[in-house]
């Protein structure tokens, strides 16, 4: 009986001990890993910046209603027509309408045009509406309204288009009728133009002005310093200012920075601006001129840049990130470098076991590194994806942690 007991004893502890042990190695991994993530760094600073560049503010001394034919932030011929004009508002609107009733005609008879709705994407509709919902609240959310307007129609047409293609709405024929209908009895009445606006030279259309058109052009770069970009004085517009086309050609971003700061540039440096706008749209420039203030230890840094769209076009101030340099490679925290023989590496798990990786650290801060990434499937250098070991005890090559 004694003998049974302990027996039984034996028995017990011996299942405890081989319990402990399985979830001691279940729940507690003797190394922690986690993957190399591609990644890119910059050294540079962040700073408001002021834009330059070469505007005519167009001017309309004829009287009458306007009745723009192109978009604010569209791009314009030299000598094409920004505006026809009308004895009336009535008239100008009426011819407003029927371009809206236009475009909802060319929508509708797109949507219906579709052959085959069995084989268009639901998934990539339904994601075009989340889209435009998401950019229409975006941009109300900003005071943009004229922007809005034009997403709301991208939204009612991304609508509509899901309707027709689920099979909510098989049928536009009636509204298509309704719209030709309405548009051809308001064709009858057109009103024609009194006179026409034409710009005097090519660019983007920007339907606002601030005063400043003559006052930051690239023939005065020499005259932009720190205490001028401070205490900018807008002028006031003589006559009847519609807005302004501004050029495409040579602009530039300036940015007052201390002297020290400034002495890190030099002309025709290469640089990267990071917008702080959108979505952080980044674009090349070139290091123009440095303005040194004799009044304060301030600099301005001119930078010149050849890529124009809409949205540079109307903005005249703007948050931005200069870039001086790109470090990009795979990114590592700090505390997996390890030092073998002198070499420095990571311990990378490969199948049950770890090897030792030696990696070429590009740029580092106290938290993580960015290690070179090698174009290539050689299992010897550090590749993308791998898992490395950040945190371990008595590590070495091959050790054994399955």
């Amino acid at each position: 009986m004694k003998k049974g007991r302990v027996l039984k004893i034996i028995v017990i502890a011996f299942a405890v001990v081989f319990i402990g042990h399985q979830l001691y190695f279940s729940f507690y991994s003797p190394i922690t890993t986690e993957s190399a993530e591609y990644y890119v760094a910059d050294e540079g600073i962040t700073a408001k910046a002021t834009v330059i560049r070469n505007e005519t503010v167009v001017l309309s001394n004829t009287a009458g209603s306007h009745h723009f034919c192109i978009q604010n932030g569209a791009r314009i011929a030299k000598n094409g027509v920004l505006a026809d004009i009308y004895g009336s508002d009535a008239d100008s609107l009426a011819v407003s309408k029927l371009d809206s009733l236009n475009e909802r005609i060319s929508d509708l008879e797109e949507i219906t045009g579709y052959n085959d709705t069995s084989a268009a994407d639901i998934s990539l509709i339904k994601q075009d509406v989340v889209d435009s919902i998401n950019n229409f609240v975006k941009i109300a959310s900003t005071g943009d309204y004229f922007g809005a307007d034009e997403y709301e129609k991208d939204l009612l047409f991304s609508i509509n288009r899901m309707q027709f293609v689920t099979g909510e709405t098989t049928d536009f024929s009636g509204q298509l009728e309704a719209l030709k209908a309405e548009r051809e009895k308001l064709s009858s009445n057109l009103p024609s133009p009194v006179a026409s606006l034409r710009s005097e030279s090519s660019g983007y259309y920007i339907s606002s002005v601030d005063g400043l058109e003559n006052v930051l052009t690239t023939e005065k770069l020499d005259e932009v310093t720190p205490e001028k970009l401070s205490e900018l004085k807008p002028e006031k517009t003589e006559g009847n200012a519609v807005g302004k086309i501004v050029s495409d050609d040579d602009w530039c971003f300036a940015v007052s920075v201390s002297i020290g700061e400034a002495s890190k540039y030099k002309v025709d440096d290469e640089l990267l601006i990071k917008l702080k706008i959108k979505d952080n749209s980044q674009i090349p420039v070139k290091v123009k001129k440095i303005n040194v203030s004799s009044k304060s230890g301030k600099a301005v840094v001119i930078m010149s840049c050849l890529q124009m769209n809409k949205e540079l076009a109307s903005i005249r101030t703007v948050d931005v990130g200069i870039v001086s340099k790109e470090y990009k490679g795979l990114k590592l925290s700090r505390r997996a470098l390890r030092v073998v023989d002198g070499n420095s590496g990571v311990y990378v798990v490969s199948g049950m076991s770890l090897k030792f990786v030696k990696v070429d650290v590009i740029y580092s801060t106290d938290d993580f590194v960015i290690c070179k990434q090698e174009k290539t499937d050689n299992k010897t250098v550090l590749r993308l994806y791998d898992e490395v070991v950040v945190k371990g005890k008595n590590l070495y090559e091959g050790k054994i942690i399955g």
